[in-house]
């Protein structure tokens, strides 16, 4: 293999520090390690900035792994950048915009349950249409399953997003993973993503929104479980903060042929996203778009329409669509499912200023399955 192979940044992938607003983490990978790796960067393709990156390892690694956190960003600002080391070469250059400082509407994107297969590559593609402010993997991201290779499939192609758009994810089951009879845990997703608080669970703000996402894998941590319900009640005790919207991988409703509803889940936090009146959970796990009207102690508030006053129920949307195998659904819904359909999807949600939360439902031909609003 030539050395500029071996050396060649590849897998760029960016997503957002502490502050979303002025810090954005770079990551890529070579096959071979490299001297001074750099990240050059500025607000003009002449960039004129650099960035030493650091090399993160774990012990199952495919190849050098570095990570550079760009800080002291400007809200709203567009930037360009490129990574490599003098010795061993650089990518091609790629810019992101960070988010506005202030009260303003944005979009972001949403799937979950990815995988490397033409679907997955073709929504990876799709929602990069819609140049969101970020996109959000809601787990099951590559299902490399202990084939460490197979991340390198999976982040080759999300690189035409990731290193354009933010792309933040939570951990589904198939990040817990196993090589042969050891069990590894999340260790190359935690590697692999730069997310706060290693992926866990963490929490980001933009404009009048929390977003706030948390590893459904493990719903007994009481660690988690506290942490995350001080998240919720900081969210509600902050005024400036209008939307809450909660990202986890196992749905707690559902009508697959596979699943069902999962009451362990429900018993867990269910009287959480209730009590904090959480606005909107986006979830996966379920290979297919099913989305539940307005719900409080385990049942519908209103059975009809597709407006919604705000806190009076919480909308759970389960997005699995997002490229792997589809699931089966049983022939009857649940009594609280307002909308579902075997199908590959994603989400565009529009966060505004003011007026209505707005949530599109798109097919992989990017036709509408639904909207709704929560008002």
């Amino acid at each position: 293999m030539p050395h500029a192979m071996r050396t060649e940044p590849r897998q760029l992938r960016i997503a957002f520090g502490a502050d979303p607003l002025t810090q954005i983490s770079i990551t890529w990978q070579t096959r071979q390690p490299v001297k001074n790796p750099v990240v050059e960067y500025g607000e003009t393709p002449n960039l004129g900035r650099r960035a030493v990156a650091e090399r993160v390892r774990y012990p199952y690694e495919t190849g050098a792994i570095y990570r550079a956190l760009l800080t002291d960003l400007k809200p709203g600002h567009r930037y360009y950048y490129r990574v490599g080391s003098a010795e061993g070469g650089f990518s091609r250059a790629y810019d992101f915009r960070t988010p506005r400082a202030g009260l303003h509407d944005f979009v972001f994107t949403a799937f979950a349950d990815h995988g490397t297969t033409r679907y997955s590559v073709r929504n990876t593609r799709n929602v990069l249409a819609h140049n969101p402010t970020f996109h959000f993997i809601v787990g099951d991201l590559s299902y490399a399953d202990g084939r460490q290779e197979v991340w390198d499939t999976y982040l080759e192609q999300l690189e035409v997003l990731a290193a354009r758009i933010p792309v933040m994810v939570c951990f589904g089951n198939h990040e817990n993973e196993r090589i042969g009879e050891q069990r590894i845990g999340y260790v190359a997703a935690e590697t692999r993503f730069a997310m706060p608080n290693r992926g866990q669970y963490y929490e980001f703000t933009i404009s009048n929104a929390r977003f706030v996402a948390f590893n459904s894998n493990e719903r007994k941590d009481e660690q988690q479980y506290a942490w995350l319900e001080r998240a919720l009640q900081r969210a509600r005790a902050d005024r400036t903060i209008r939307w809450l919207i909660v990202f986890a991988h196992h749905p707690l409703y559902g009508s697959t042929r596979r699943r069902g509803n999962n009451q362990a889940m429900i018993r867990r936090f269910q009287p959480l996203f209730d009590r904090y009146r959480v606005d909107l959970v986006i979830h996966g796990h379920d290979h297919v778009y099913e989305r539940m009207y307005p719900m409080r102690n385990n049942t519908a508030v209103v059975k009809s329409g597709t407006r919604y006053k705000q806190g009076a129920g919480v909308v759970y949307v389960t997005c699995g669509g997002g490229g792997a195998s589809l699931y089966d659904l049983m022939p009857e819904p649940t009594p609280w499912t307002a909308k579902r359909e075997k199908t590959y999807c994603y989400l565009k949600v529009r966060v505004p200023a003011q007026g209505a939360l707005r949530v599109e439902a798109y097919r992989i031909d990017n036709s509408l399955i639904e909207a709704f609003e929560i008002e």
